[in-house]
């Protein structure tokens, strides 16, 4: 799996990250796992055209023991599978990457 990760963060850390993640995606029925919605002009024409159907369009947040891993598999929130459903574009990416450094930097975390 590709993925961001930020590892060896303090306990009080993953605490944080789990309240305010709790407050800005959606948390899946999964333990420490959160979902963070993808912005439409993000979306590839394929994953638009099928937006009806297998929207929203997001990443995984993951939070582990010690860690925060952003998986870069663009998921259906409808099913598992389908042909919309892939590794993130680069502009995914950046997005993807961009979001974790403002998170970080928004609660004072250090890596």
């Amino acid at each position: 799996m590709r993925s961001i990760l930020f590892d060896e963060l303090q306990q009080q850390d993953i605490e944080k990250l789990e309240n305010h993640l709790g407050d800005i995606c959606e948390a899946s029925n999964l333990g420490g796992v959160f979902w963070l919605n993808l912005p439409p002009d993000l979306l590839t024409a394929e994953q638009v055209g099928h937006s009806d159907t297998c929207g929203p369009h997001r990443l995984a947040v993951v939070l582990e023991e010690d860690s925060m891993r952003i998986e870069l598999l663009v998921r259906s929130a409808a099913g598992m599978r389908c042909t919309c459903i892939g590794y993130a574009t680069a502009s995914q990416r950046e997005f993807a990457l961009n979001f974790a450094d403002r998170l970080l930097a928004d609660l004072q975390l250090e890596t």
